[in-house]
């Protein structure tokens, strides 16, 4: 999404450069708190550890969201299943639930897949589905980003978890939870319960080249357009 957007920008103002580098959540809020950027990208709050990091240093962050996803559950094409309710899933991700008869389908164990813990997509699963409470099974084999469609895709017995932009492809199956697909329209009516924000973090005092780019991020004609392109939720005031 970011590089659509910097591409755009970039093409409207060639004397500007926008250097994207990835990593994750986490990343995202440590680069903006040392100034290693101006901008971190992030899509959950921020680690309690790195929160009291930055307040010994009396720094502060300003942030602005800019689209929404959600946080898409898919298996195997092969998987007969199509839908989980929140307690099957968090026990299927905590390890209570390890074989597939036990939800009423094929034969067979159950193979889970997490996103590193660094992700903003992983602090989703953790915040809405573990609610703190569990932990991902030490069974779950741990796949970071893009690979996480492909993990799944190639495994039968696989069930993996991403954004909903990385998942919408024809060799996975995404189920809906508690009996709502993450579509668009139900993400926007906060039906579906895995839902996130995609923001970007600043400091506090952004200076005016910082908040420009921002508020391209978030206007209707320019990064918002893009946004809706690509299959993402808009902001509220974007969507009409």
């Amino acid at each position: 999404m970011m590089q659509s957007i910097a591409l755009a920008y970039m093409k409207a103002n060639p004397s500007i450069g926008l250097p994207l580098v990835g990593g994750g959540t986490t990343r995202g809020y440590k680069s903006a708190i040392d100034g290693t950027t101006d901008i971190g990208m992030v899509s959950g709050t921020m680690e309690s550890d790195l929160a009291k990091w930055a307040a010994k240093q009396n720094i502060k962050l300003r942030q602005t969201d800019i689209a929404y996803d959600g946080l898409a559950i898919f298996v195997h094409p092969s998987n007969k299943l199509t839908n989980l309710t929140l307690t099957q899933l968090k026990d299927v991700f905590a390890g209570n639930i390890q074989r597939w008869d036990d939800l009423g389908f094929a034969n067979g164990s159950i193979q889970v897949y997490s996103q590193n813990q660094n992700r903003g997509s992983f602090e989703t699963l953790r915040n809405s589905v573990l609610k703190n409470k569990e932990k991902v099974t030490a069974r779950a084999r741990v796949v970071d980003g893009l690979d996480m469609a492909t993990a799944v895709a190639n495994d039968p017995k696989a069930i993996g978890f991403s954004s909903l932009f990385i998942a919408q492809r024809p060799d996975l199956k995404i189920l809906s939870i508690s009996g709502v697909l993450p579509a668009q329209e139900n993400i926007q009516n906060n039906k579906y319960p895995l839902k996130r924000a995609l923001s970007l973090v600043t400091k506090t005092e952004r200076k005016e080249l910082v908040q420009k780019f921002i508020d391209y991020c978030t206007s209707p004609s320019g990064g918002q357009k893009i946004i809706a392109e690509l299959g993402l939720v808009t902001l509220p005031s974007s969507s009409k």
